[in-house]
């Protein structure tokens, strides 16, 4: 994982030389907003106070007070140990990491642990190690549902470290990493792979070697902490190690089974922890700053240097907020199969476009949806008014979550959650209460207050009908968000979704599948008229069997794998000689539709299952949907208009040649990148940021819609999806 974290967490007080975090007043504020601005991981010094012990090193009395060397930090360890209990228990699906160090030594420069011995003049070294530890367990047993168990399993005569937990494992816990002695040498808690070992890397990391091991010889291969810097102009030497083992890690084939840790914290008498963070005005010296330095490594386009994927546990001083959010938005970057291409100035407004959407319409902490369509035919004017088409549709907001978790911004992250919030509203607030989700809302206001149509503090709902697809995709979204995030809220909303999709769509005619749902027929658009629609979409049950196969992941409920393979066996039903896939079924959910051959279903096909029997259904689409107007070039919705591209469609094949990757794929997509990155500079009303829907208006899906050149978020959402390497349909 991408972990951000502080180095000497709470080392507020003492000065230049001391102070290695932001604030000066309680330490219970600081670490909150530590929390609060996304640090995970915790470096805490402690010394002895009040102790009293035997001979025999046992726990009379005494706690840990925080300090950096000398200075007292203003704090204990127990009101640390409280601000982490307060916020695991109010954030369950996280997770804290902590390291502990007990840091007296009894040097000039050191502390001195305040300890007496009952029954001898003074404890040695050996009991004052033993005390120590029994100290620890005492905490232990004042927090006892605290810690993850594994990794406080050893006592003052044995030694039990863990292996490193996996994410799930450890939800809700703090993780104790490492309990170091005075000096560094390790007590014998944590985790095995952090500390006591040596060299123990050397079998998967270049030559054997692990370098930059400063504590102790104890040190293991997975942490850097050169933490001398004994001037300004060694500040370059420091960055080296920073980056040096950012390209260990990432070189490591096996390293998402490892914790790296990267201290990019450093000082000395002339270089000050502050200084060393953010390096030195120009008329002093030259040198960048560490913390610039990393942002501005890991904000390079792809190609400038070794590729990026995680980032490990990065404890820093002083970090800023774009730093915190950089590394944690690794987190929710999947770095796909490879595109063809670097586009990252691209779908950075891609991305830019989608954010400014959301926020359109509500501010940052408010529940919010935007707009589907902007300008051009849905703009503002005698068809849709003063303010243009308005609706927000769920489809493109489910697409968009998963845009947004695709790309690696911290930013990204908090609008995916804000938005997955508010379709968790609209199912919480509908006026049926059964777990549907409705086709589209309003985001003016998104919650209604005046209680016009329907009660104060009900979702506006736009359009009234409940689509099986919309269902699976809003599902899909939450599936993402609870990977993401580990909400279990996220993962209530889907198996709501899920359980809906099969007590209303589920259908045992010819060969089963899901029917496509219930569609307002009411004159007045009000939902007063809901026919139940009994004809199966091979879209659908692809949306179906794709969400219900996340739910198996996500739960382990083998139920939802019998149900996903029964919707997928309904599209393989569907599959035509020639490997392309028809659109469904009539109304009696038997006989086949023939009348229109889509192009979504024939690339999402291949991207729900990566099946290679799947595989022919994408050059179908590439050939019998192919379209060209004027400088650009892709494929429509459908055979029934090739005169005009659809963009959003255009972006599903390049997704799938992307996964697919066979002889030719990867030319193949490099001229679809290239004709999306033409129509976001100059298609007609582009802004140059989002994606509009279609190369020109009027672009007829056979199927009784027709797509405009307006901007649209589902199409810019699906872009940049496809152009990270991303698939929406796989966790």
């Amino acid at each position: 994982m991408s972990v951000p974290g502080t180095h000497e967490s709470l080392a507020t007080f003492g000065g230049d030389t001391t102070q290695t975090q932001e604030g000066d007043s309680t330490q219970a504020g600081n670490l909150a907003g530590q929390l609060a601005a996304g640090i995970r991981a915790f470096d805490i010094r402690v010394r002895v106070v009040g102790g009293q012990t035997n001979s025999n090193g046992d726990y009379l009395a005494g706690s840990y007070a925080v300090h950096h060397g000398i200075v007292y930090q203003n704090a204990m360890l127990g009101d640390a140990l409280n601000q982490f209990q307060t916020f695991l228990a109010s954030h369950p699906g996280e997770t804290l990491l902590l390291r502990l160090k007990a840091e007296c030594t009894g040097s000039g420069t050191s502390c001195t642990d305040d300890l007496t011995e009952t029954d001898a003049p003074g404890p040695s070294d050996a009991v004052k190690t033993t005390y120590r530890q029994n100290l620890f367990s005492h905490y232990l047993t004042l927090y006892p549902n605290l810690f993850y168990g594994p990794s406080v399993a050893s006592t003052a005569t044995t030694t039990n470290q863990a292996e490193v937990p996996t994410l799930g494992a450890a939800r809700g816990k703090l993780v104790l990493t490492a309990f170091y002695g005075p000096g560094g040498g390790d007590y014998g808690w944590g985790l095995k792979q952090v500390s006591g070992l040596t060299n123990n890397a050397g079998a998967s990391l270049a030559n054997g070697d692990c370098g930059d091991r400063t504590d102790s010889s104890d040190h293991s291969c997975f942490v850097q902490d050169q933490y001398n810097v004994p001037n300004m102009m060694a500040i370059a030497s420091k960055r080296d190690y920073v980056r040096r083992q950012l390209d260990r890690q990432n070189s490591d084939p096996d390293q998402d089974k490892k914790l790296y840790i990267n201290y990019t914290s450093g000082a000395s008498a002339t270089a000050y922890p502050y200084s060393v963070a953010s390096g030195c005005a120009a008329q002093i010296c030259t040198s960048q700053g560490v913390n610039d330095f990393l942002l501005t490594y890991l904000n390079q386009a792809t190609g400038t240097h070794a590729p990026v994927v995680r980032t490990g546990v990065v404890m820093m001083d002083f970090p800023g907020g774009a730093l915190i959010d950089k590394i944690v938005g690794y987190n929710f970057f999947n770095p796909g199969t490879g595109s063809t291409a670097s586009p990252s100035g691209s779908t950075r407004k891609a991305d830019s476009f989608l954010l400014n959407a959301i926020d359109q319409h509500g501010s940052p902490d408010a529940l919010r949806v935007p707009q589907s369509y902007t300008g051009g035919f849905f703009g503002p004017g005698a068809t849709f008014g003063p303010t243009g088409y308005q609706s927000s549709f769920t489809y493109d907001n489910a697409v968009t979550v998963t845009a947004l978790l695709t790309n690696h911004s911290g930013t990204d992250f908090t609008h995916a959650i804000a938005l997955g919030d508010s379709l968790l509203y609209a199912q919480d607030h509908d006026p049926a209460n059964d777990g549907r989700i409705r086709a589209s809302y309003l985001p003016t206001p998104f919650i209604t207050t005046l209680g016009r149509d329907y009660p104060a503090g009900t979702p506006y709902i736009a359009g009234w009908s409940v689509y099986t697809g919309n269902m699976a995709w809003a599902g899909m979204a939450f599936c993402h968000l609870y990977k993401a995030t580990g909400d279990s809220r996220y993962l209530n909303g889907a198996l709501r979704a899920a359980n809906w999709i099969q007590a209303n769509s589920a259908d045992a005619r010819g060969a089963g599948g899901y029917t496509g749902g219930f569609a307002d027929t009411s004159a007045l658009g009000d939902g007063s008229a809901m026919v139940q629609r009994t004809w199966k979409a091979t879209e659908h049950n692809i949306d179906v069997g794709a969400f219900f196969t996340m739910l198996n992941q996500l739960t382990g409920d083998q139920t939802w794998k019998g149900r996903a393979d029964n919707a997928f066996a309904f599209v393989t039903t569907m599959r035509a000689s020639n490997g392309s896939l028809w659109t469904g079924t009539g109304l009696d959910g038997v006989t086949t539709n023939q009348d229109a051959v889509p192009e979504d279903v024939q690339t999402w096909s291949y991207l729900a299952t990566l099946d290679p029997a799947s595989a022919p259904s994408v050059d179908f689409a590439a050939g019998r949907m192919a379209a060209t107007d004027g400088p650009f070039s892709g494929v429509s919705f459908s055979s029934a208009d090739t005169s005009k591209v659809w963009f959003e469609g255009s972006a599903h094949l390049l997704a799938a040649y992307n996964q697919r990757k066979a002889p030719g794929d990867a030319a193949k997509a490099a001229a679809l990148l290239s004709t999306l990155q033409l129509a976001q500079a100059s298609a007609p009303n582009a802004d140059g940021n989002g994606i509009v829907a279609a190369s020109s208006d009027g672009l007829v899906t056979g199927e009784g819609d027709t797509y405009y050149a307006s901007l649209h978020t589902g199409a810019t959402a699906w872009y940049l999806i496809a152009a990270l390497g991303g698939n929406p349909f796989r966790l």
